[in-house]
């Protein structure tokens, strides 16, 4: 387990780092971070911890347009040109 911990005697100084740091670990999608948990501080000052781990990579499904449907036919637009097929010269009439 990882925590990030705030701690200070300065209470307000505190809240204001708390301030800019929880958006930014919100936002960012690399890390999931837990909800801060505030613990006591003698002399008035912050203590806050919080969890933090690295996020799941989302999947990511392609799916390609550019493959022949199973019916065989193409239809226009969308895909990569079909191939022209180059023909054979004809034989010479055997003799």
């Amino acid at each position: 387990m990882v925590q990030l911990r705030v701690m200070t005697d300065d209470k307000q100084r505190g809240e204001d780092v708390l301030a800019v740091l929880l958006p930014l670990l919100k936002a960012c999608t690399a890390l999931e971070a837990g909800e801060p948990t505030r613990l006591s501080h003698r002399n008035g000052g912050l203590r806050v911890v919080l969890d933090v781990q690295l996020a799941k990579a989302p999947t990511v499904t392609v799916e390609r347009d550019d493959v022949p449907r199973s019916s065989g036919t193409r239809t226009g637009g969308g895909g990569a040109p079909a191939r022209r097929q180059r023909r054979r010269p004809a034989l010479p009439p055997g003799g």
